[in-house]
């Protein structure tokens, strides 16, 4: 396996078998599932075809009997009142069909009074073709309470019975015989409508199955006939018939595939349907096919094994399938010679690369020859090799330049984020402020600040954006961070700090650079608020109810783009018990992989009920929150989040 793995000519040799090994399989497995379809349906055809035949040449049969009985039925009407005429009618309808077996002119008791109860003529044909026509009414054979009887009697109709056993005593013999008929039974009624008796015409079971049996479309097949209740009428164990149904197997819930045959057949469909060998043949699997003799309500069904259908199939199959096997073989070792050959100048040329590889970098590289695609390669590794050693030079060079400038942005890094206050609570004598601030930047250095500072019991505080990130706005940063704490230490107000701020920057602003700010001043004694906005994101008002709205603020330009601009002040009346929410726009116009932004509304639902958490945790938890929304996406702008909580009632 190791071997195999580390050879490219044994790998692409089997790839090669197999894709072909693939394609060979679907043709096959395509060619072979269209084929069996084919014979499938071709089975279909011809069995059904037999069926179709089959039910025509027995309906012709009946056809002929309810003619026969038809035609008879006036006589007995003009006749009723004459019980001799019936002995005649009896015969001549034997004599004139000749596939009938017998005939019985039963009558209801009493409607011959001379002749007593019972009034049954029958004529019946013996073996040799003789006709003996005998009253067979008697106490012994109440022919009242017999199905061809009284079924048409209550049905009011002509009605075909099942094959039943008709129990007779031969005469030369004097040994009972039984014999299975099947009858047309017919009413007979008076000139008044009245039931006076049934006309039954009677056919022997044989020939039933004589013509159902020449249905033999395959050489193993078989065929079955059911009549109402799925009662056998034809079947291979002659036993059967007629004393069992197709049910009978399946009482105990066994041979699920054979009720669901009979299900169909007695349901009077036509069709196909596969079933399980064990349950029809004893061993191979088979196909039923079936259709229904609606003139009688009973269904004739043909018996094919698979192996009868698909014989030559499989063994094509078969013969198919090892003469694939045995190409793919020789087509792999074909293919492993030939490949082996072509490969053996890339064996050496990789070996070659390796030793390169390993830092020997005047190793000398075999190159084929010829113009194909191996020596192409030969001629390409060596001008690789030639550029290389200039290359890792350069790369030395680059690498350290490199790390000097990370180096160097590392330490950039630490100054500025020492220049913002980071020790939290900053003044933990007092108890009526609440604030924390977090710095987040983009880069290694950003251009975002926040400071604060108190002076003569007034809290000074700023939060600023410059335009652009990295080294730039960092140093920018560093300049209006150094401005603020100059100004403000001196007791000016916002405004006078921002305009200040403004004016020293727009002197000598050559490269266009400015700076979003916000400056307040929240007098600890009564808690009002100054403050004087320059261009910066409106801060989050959160009242003692939990309400959370953006500030009210005038839309002066940001700081440094024009000096002598007088910006306007505003004042707030107090902030007590007031939690004031600053932020720069890496908060609102944070990104998601979808590029969708936090935005305005999400910040105000997310900050709406907060009052109650202190500013720690409601910083923590609102940088939280922008995480969650970015779901990894990289951050695009440096973020600054600060809360502020005066309580002018709270002691020191």
């Amino acid at each position: 396996m190791k071997k195999f793995r580390e050879s490219f000519a044994a790998q692409l040799s089997v790839f090669v078998a197999l894709l072909a090994s693939l394609i060979f399989l679907v043709n096959f497995a395509t060619n072979f599932y269209y084929s069996r379809k084919a014979i499938k349906d071709e089975a279909e055809k011809l069995a059904m075809t037999e069926l179709d035949n089959t039910v025509l040449r027995i309906n012709n049969i009946l056809n002929s009997v309810e003619v026969g009985a038809n035609n008879l039925y006036p006589f007995i009407a003009r006749h009723l009142s004459d019980p001799d005429s019936m002995y005649v009618y009896a015969r001549m309808v034997v004599e004139n069909n000749p596939v009938l077996t017998g005939c019985s002119l039963a009558f209801e008791p009493g409607h011959f009074k001379d002749r007593g109860h019972y009034f049954s003529i029958y004529a019946g044909r013996e073996d040799d073709g003789h006709i003996e026509v005998e009253q067979e009414g008697s106490e012994t054979y109440d022919y009242h309470h017999m199905d061809w009887y009284q079924i048409p009697k209550l049905l009011n109709s002509p009605y075909w019975t099942d094959p039943y056993n008709d129990v007779y005593e031969d005469p030369e013999t004097g040994k009972m015989q039984i014999e299975q008929i099947c009858s047309y039974s017919m009413p007979i009624h008076d000139e008044h409508g009245n039931f006076v008796g049934v006309m039954s015409l009677d056919i022997d079971q044989q020939w039933l199955s004589k013509i159902i049996n020449n249905m033999k479309p395959y050489p193993n097949s078989h065929t079955i006939a059911l009549g109402r209740g799925g009662v056998y009428l034809v079947h291979p164990d002659s036993s059967t018939i007629g004393r069992e149904t197709i049910f009978t197997e399946t009482l105990e819930g066994a041979f699920p595939e054979i009720r669901h045959v009979g299900e169909l057949m007695t349901g009077g469909k036509r069709g196909m349907v596969s079933v399980g060998g064990e349950n029809v043949t004893g061993g191979d699997d088979s196909y039923v096919f079936y259709t229904p003799l609606k003139r009688v309500g009973w269904s004739i069904g043909i018996v094919c094994p698979e192996g009868d259908i698909f014989g030559g199939y499989n063994r094509l199959k078969w013969l198919l399938i090892v003469m694939m096997a045995v190409g793919i073989f020789l087509m792999m070792v074909v293919c492993i010679l030939v490949i082996r050959t072509r490969v053996h100048p890339l064996e050496k040329l990789a070996r070659s690369a390796n030793i390169i590889a390993h830092g020997n970098f005047n190793h000398e590289i075999p190159v084929s020859k010829g113009d194909d695609e191996i020596a192409l390669l030969g001629h390409a590794f060596r001008d690789m090799q030639h550029s290389l050693v200039d290359y890792i030079e350069e790369l030395k060079t680059t690498t350290a330049n490199k790390e000097r400038i990370e180096g160097e942005l590392r330490i950039a890094h630490d100054i500025q984020m020492g220049m913002i206050p980071k020790i939290f609570p900053p003044y933990p004598e007092r108890k009526d402020i609440d604030i924390y601030a977090t710095l987040t930047p983009a880069k290694e250095v950003g251009g975002d600040l926040y400071d604060f500072l108190i002076l003569d019991e007034k809290f000074y505080f700023v939060i600023g954006d410059v335009s652009g990130k990295g080294v730039p706005a960092s140093l920018l940063m560093a300049v209006c961070r150094n401005l603020f704490r100059t100004v403000a230490g001196q007791g000016f107000t916002p405004q006078q700090i921002v305009n200040s701020i403004n004016n020293t920057m727009g002197e000598s602003n050559e490269s266009g650079m400015f700076i979003t700010l916000f400056v307040g001043v929240i007098d600890l004694k009564t808690g009002h608020l100054s403050f004087c906005n320059a261009g910066h994101n409106p801060p989050v008002i959160i009242d003692r109810e939990g309400k959370a709205t953006f500030m009210e603020l005038v839309p002066n330009i940001p700081a440094g783009l024009f000096d002598g601009f007088d910006f306007e002040a505003q004042e707030y009346p107090s902030v007590n018990g007031i939690t004031l929410f600053l932020y720069t726009d890496g908060l609102t116009e944070a990104e998601n992989k979808e590029k969708a932004l936090y935005g305005d509304d999400h910040l105000i639902e997310f900050l709406t009920s907060k009052h109650d958490v202190e500013a720690k945790d409601l910083v923590e938890q609102t940088a939280q929150s922008v995480t969650a929304h970015a779901d990894g996406a990289e951050q695009s702008d440096d973020l600054t989040i600060m809360a502020i909580r005066i309580n002018v009632n709270s002691k020191k």
